[in-house]
């Protein structure tokens, strides 16, 4: 079971954490004891006469204190890591609850229908937003990541090859639970610290690092004179022979001197520092990335680019950005650019720098975030006890689909093999609509390149065209019908381009009147009487079931103790149940004498 694979995960990550921090409080008890020890020292150095034994034993406890600081901080590094884990473990048990919640909901990737109108499955499949695909699936913490885990989802078409090599990307990460935990440890630490960071902030700060700044050999010969005339100085004043008053006049003369000239560097600081905040923190996934030995060539590819930006390189970054964001405190000015103009061999190390790291920065940022999107696409295989691998084929059929967001035990498996157009009529609450939307969130999976919810899938690659959640949008003075139409329209439009297609539609054109209902959908599920249109409309019209080479398929509903009751099992035939007069007297809307004529 896969959910006790995660609990048997974090019993031995407690039992890790625990014993890790016992070694955590000797090392931090036993250092607190050798700074003690080194006060009382001191103070017997202070007031004894014979100084050598005191001596000798601060500069010992001196280094116990610093041994055991090293210890404590690598013992707290550890610690720091198996708590993210432990996060990562309740985040995966999460998935496996009746009502789950999600801290990354994916709400700013929803698309504007209505501005694209080949994206309304994202709303009708929940793609995005709160308790949605991307929230269930998604593990990425970097902007990058989620911005690559969130256009997975976009169904757009994929070629054969691209979908396969992402599927076995994707298993890696299922079959070697440990390298995925380790990355995924070093990404959400990178969000805890970067959490208010977008993706806009990353090209911001990339478009900064390709900036040039030019070091001219004036400004050299400046520095070197400065710094001799310091010397000099120095030298003069400690001998008596200047006034110790002339290091301040020199100071005060070179403070000018540098504000002019290392004018043109005053944006370096900007850049840098920019920079820096936004990408703090990728160093630890830099190393975990480029120290796992992956089995897969794609993954391989993504760790040969992270591996060219080494930790070594995100190190000397940290140290010139924080030199140079030190140029906009006045002190640092005064003592450093003023004496031996600090921010000019800063750019020049950072030019030195640019040459080697910067055209690699950007795509090891990439391949890190395409690291996270493979993770975010195998949540589906960790997490899911009924789960395949997709395979691409000419038939579209599949066994045992069920839909990511219910729960696998409340959920009704369901089997079925597209020949054309279908027609699926029953009554409300059956089961219609939430069978389409397991076939469209599933295919969407496919897509992705992730395993799905079922015991077999085979499909072709098609493109995808919904019409289920139609609401009215107010801000573009559209209504529900003209929003259904539209919707409908665009599945039309494409119909021409002679193209595969998946569509699903459900309850067509029920915004209107009976009569027109059935004239729209007659020529819209007329239009789709093509060999590589594959679809399913809904529908409480039996008029719709009779159209020529439709295929027709029902979900029923019985009733025990007077209770209305649901297999929510699709059948073969046109229904011949309608439950809509027992649910308005439940409801207390029509009285028992009127249901009964």
């Amino acid at each position: 079971m896969k959910k006790e694979r995660f609990i048997n995960l974090k019993n031995e990550l407690n039992q890790e954490i625990e014993s890790n921090k016992k070694s955590l409080n000797m090392y931090a008890n036993l250092k607190f004891v050798s700074v003690l020890l080194l006060i009382i020292f001191i103070i017997y150095l202070i007031r004894q006469t014979n100084k050598t034994p005191y001596i000798i034993l601060s500069i010992i406890c001196f280094i116990i204190a610093a041994v055991l600081h090293f210890f404590q901080i690598h013992y707290q590094a550890i610690d720091n890591k198996l708590n993210y884990k432990l996060i990562i473990i309740n985040d995966y048990l999460e998935r496996f609850k009746d009502n789950p919640s999600f801290k990354d909901s994916g709400e700013d990737f929803k698309t504007d229908s209505y501005k694209s109108n080949d994206k309304f499955f994202e709303s009708d499949l929940d793609i995005y937003g709160k308790k949605s695909i991307y929230s269930f699936i998604s593990f990425s913490k970097t902007p990058i990541g989620r911005e690559l885990t969130a256009s997975s989802l976009n169904a757009n078409l994929k070629s054969e090859e691209e979908i396969l090599q992402s599927q076995k990307a994707s298993s890696y990460f299922n079959r070697n639970i440990e390298d995925t935990l380790n990355i995924l440890a070093c990404s959400y630490e990178f969000g805890n610290k970067n959490e208010t960071v977008k993706v806009k902030d990353i090209k911001t700060s990339l478009e900064g690092l390709n900036n040039v700044y030019k070091v001219s050999i004036t400004q050299v010969l400046i520095s070197v004179l400065l710094i001799i005339s310091y010397i000099t100085v120095i030298v003069l004043c400690s001998l008596k022979i200047m006034p110790v008053i002339s290091l301040g006049a020199l100071l005060a003369i070179s403070y000018f001197i540098q504000s002019f000239e290392l004018s043109n560097f005053n944006s370096l600081s900007n850049d840098l520092s920019s920079a820096h905040h936004t990408l703090y923190g990728y160093q630890y996934l830099v190393e975990v990335i480029s120290s796992t030995n992956f089995d897969n060539e794609l993954l391989n590819n993504e760790k040969k680019k992270v591996s060219f930006l080494s930790k070594k390189s995100i190190i000397e970054f940290n140290i010139l950005s924080g030199l140079a964001e030190s140029r906009k405190n006045l002190l640092f000015q005064i003592l450093f650019d003023s004496t031996i103009m600090t921010t000019l061999y800063v750019a020049i190390f950072y030019k030195n720098w640019q040459k080697k790291y910067k055209d690699h920065f950007e795509e090891a940022l990439v391949s890190i975030g395409n690291i996270e999107k493979y993770i975010s696409l195998a949540t589906i295989s960790l997490t899911k006890e009924e789960s395949v691998t997709p395979s691409v084929s000419s038939t579209f059929e599949f066994d045992n689909i069920r839909h990511p967001l219910i729960n696998e035990i409340n959920c009704i498996p369901n089997s079925f093999t597209f020949v054309g157009r279908n027609i699926i009529t029953g009554s409300n609450m059956s089961g219609k609509t939430t069978f389409m939307r397991s076939i469209g969130t599933n295919y969407v999976l496919f897509l992705a390149g992730s395993d799905v919810c079922a015991t077999r899938f085979n499909a072709p690659i098609l493109k995808l065209f919904t019409s289920m959640k139609v609401v009215d949008d107010v801000n573009n003075n559209i209504s529900t019908f003209y929003g259904e139409i539209l919707r409908v329209k665009g599945i039309v439009e494409y119909t021409k381009e002679n193209l595969p297609m998946l569509v699903l539609v459900d309850e067509i054109f029920k915004g209107t009147n009976t009569h027109d209902r059935i004239i729209g959908a007659k020529s819209a599920i007329d239009k789709l009487n093509k060999n590589n249109i594959y679809s399913i409309v809904t529908t409480h019209d039996p008029e719709l079931c009779k159209i020529d080479d439709v295929s027709n398929f029902h979900f029923e509903e019985h009733y025990e103790d007077d209770q209305i009751k649901f297999d929510y099992k699709i059948h073969d035939g046109i229904s011949q149940t309608s439950n809509a007069i027992y649910l308005l007297k439940l409801a207390g809307i029509i009285d028992e004498e009127k249901a009964k004529n």
